[in-house]
């Protein structure tokens, strides 16, 4: 029996599928005080994948910016579900 890759184990969690990216975004809180700057490695409705330097410091919530590229951005509120080295998954907590 071949046991199953790391991905599909992930994958059987989630209740719909994540779109791969690579995209700038900001995790904002502190009420706009402190600013993490990540990328957004996959995303879908009700969550989202970012990874860079110092999410240790993140607080349970908080807000996920992700530039629109037209000088705005879109934000979700995001609830911190595990991290992992310089990866953590992320619910999104609001209504999209």
């Amino acid at each position: 029996m071949r046991p199953q890759s790391l991905s599909a184990v992930y994958a059987e969690k989630r209740a719909l599928a994540r779109a791969r990216q690579s995209r700038p975004a900001r995790c904002v809180f502190n009420d706009g005080a402190t600013v993490l700057e990540v990328a957004v490695r996959n995303i879908s409705p009700l969550g989202a994948r970012i990874a860079g330097p110092g999410l240790a410091g993140l607080p349970e919530t908080f807000e996920l910016r992700i530039p629109d590229g037209f000088g705005g951005y879109s934000a979700r509120q995001a609830r911190l579900v595990w991290i992992r080295n310089a990866a953590a998954g992320l619910r999104f907590i609001d209504e999209a």
